[in-house]
């Protein structure tokens, strides 16, 4: 099949129809079930020019979700949220979650278990992740928003634990709960974690 790119194409514009081409594969047919043939047919390229740029399906899994990932964070980075806005607004979003980088993520989780080489590119990922969370609850201890004696680590593991089950919930098509219940539920532990003198500060 020949290339449908130019001569002159950047390869960066290349690289970029690949891993695009990778996340909508992935999307469809899961890691274990993709084939790099159809991932290089999908962007209108050979897989020489696959080959020629990554080292294999892991790599572009990798790319892919960095890729869909790094466009969620500039869209909850520009809109400035504290931890606990976000995690409110964030909880009630994966009820109905089909985003393409939940899609990759647990694809990476799954092909993590099998092949080592995934997960330890997984691992520095997640560990971002989990650091940018982290200054988030950090600065709603620091404003009085967060208690803050609760562990910081052991906030951001809840919240990504929480994140991570929804999102396997939603594969294989568990009900999820009324968005209003879920939100009252969402509120109740957000409440719990704020300081105990909250209530009688506003009071005063």
């Amino acid at each position: 099949m020949k290339e449908t790119f130019s001569p002159g194409s950047g390869d960066d514009e290349i690289r970029a129809a690949l891993v695009e081409a990778a996340a909508q594969v992935f999307a469809e047919e899961g890691y274990s079930g993709a084939r790099v043939q159809s991932i290089a047919e999908r962007a209108g390229l050979t897989t020489g020019a696959m080959y020629n740029r990554f080292t294999g399906k892991s790599e572009l899994l990798l790319e892919a979700l960095d890729l869909h990932t790094s466009k969620l964070v500039s869209e909850l980075a520009a809109a400035d949220l504290s931890a606990t806005d976000l995690l409110e607004t964030v909880g009630v979003a994966l009820l109905d979650d089909q985003s393409p980088a939940s899609a990759l993520l647990l694809e990476a989780f799954m092909a993590a278990r099998r092949e080592e080489d995934i997960a330890d590119r997984l691992r520095p990922r997640l560990a971002d992740e989990r650091a940018r969370l982290a200054k988030l609850v950090d600065g709603d201890k620091d404003r009085g928003v967060i208690d803050k004696h609760l562990d910081t680590n052991a906030v951001v593991t809840f919240c990504q634990s929480v994140a991570l089950g929804m999102r396997m919930l939603s594969v294989i098509d568990v009900e999820m709960p009324d968005p209003r219940a879920w939100q009252e539920v969402i509120s109740v532990l957000l409440s719990s974690i704020a300081p105990d003198d909250v209530d009688s500060d506003e009071a005063s």
